[in-house]
């Protein structure tokens, strides 16, 4: 399988200049082996070869790829169309090649890490996006908050600058445990003793008396992630393509015209790209 990745931060510049080809392959088509999406890029994966794309056959082929080349052979082709939407429950789960677009700031031992607690979340709480929208927005604001997943506590707190901002339950009957702190921990920055409490009768884990186990494991960051995601109904506004609603739930302080917002949207393009997807330019902001 070819790797597409996309012209973020750190990507190799011949894999731009694939992307860049496949941008109008409506009308010129795609290298053998590969589908032109109904947005017009060209690629491999479910999203490419599902909904409204347009597939390649070759008949005799042979594809070599280097990090400096793709060489191919000249193939017969034929051409096959499908029809259905961007909400096609095939387009609800994310690829390896997708997650490491995403986050491929990190080492590569590091996001084998970051994938393998996502894959044991995924058995410790129920989460399944509807649509694609959902699944894109979800780990949108998973990067946002996370830096890329590059830190799972908040800044602040662990340089204790806001670690004791946190410790009032608004949310529920939950009182804080002496000593410990409740700031941002996780792939969605899980804050405040209510939400800690209830995400770990969720998980079936103690966090309230042990807080900082959402950032010392990857499963249990990812899942408590997961958990607030459901449990604030941040998936319905997301699979309406509302991205601005999706920001005002999770953090309503961002919203208007402030730089935080700013990057959180431009978080959001850059894993649509990852996805085959051109930019949004609807409902960005809360």
């Amino acid at each position: 399988m070819v790797s597409i990745r996309f012209p973020l931060s750190g990507q190799s510049t011949d894999v731009y200049v694939l992307l860049l080809a496949g941008q109008d392959c409506a009308r010129v088509g795609c290298s053998p082996g590969f589908c032109c999406s109904k947005w017009g890029f060209c690629g491999n994966s479910p999203l490419h070869c599902g909904s409204g794309s347009t597939t390649t056959r070759a008949t005799t082929i042979t594809t070599r790829t280097t990090p400096s080349a793709i060489t191919r052979t000249t193939t017969t082709t034929t051409q096959k169309t499908t029809t259905s939407g961007i909400g096609s429950e095939t387009n609800n789960k994310i690829t390896r090649e997708q997650f490491d677009c995403i986050f491929s700031k990190l080492s590569e031992d590091v996001r084998d890490k970051r994938w393998q607690g996502y894959q044991e979340a995924l058995s410790m709480v129920s989460f399944k996006p509807q649509n694609q929208n959902e699944l894109i927005m979800f780990f949108a604001h998973v990067s946002h908050e996370t830096d890329g997943l590059q830190t799972y506590e908040e800044y602040c707190g662990k340089s204790k600058e806001c670690a004791s901002s946190y410790e009032i339950s608004w949310c529920g009957p939950a009182t804080a445990e002496p000593g410990k702190h409740y700031y941002g921990r996780g792939w969605l920055q899980l804050s405040f003793p209510c939400n800690y409490n209830a995400a770990g009768q969720a998980l079936g884990i103690d966090l309230l008396k042990n807080p900082e186990k959402v950032a010392e494991s990857d499963a249990v960051a990812a899942a408590a992630g997961m958990w607030f995601w459901d449990a604030n109904n941040i998936g319905q506004p997301a699979r309406q393509g509302n991205f601005g609603a999706t920001t005002q739930i999770i953090n309503s302080l961002e919203c208007g015209p402030t730089p935080q917002q700013t990057k959180r949207i431009s978080r959001y393009q850059e894993v649509r790209l990852c996805f085959g997807l051109k930019r949004d330019t609807e409902n960005l902001h809360c």
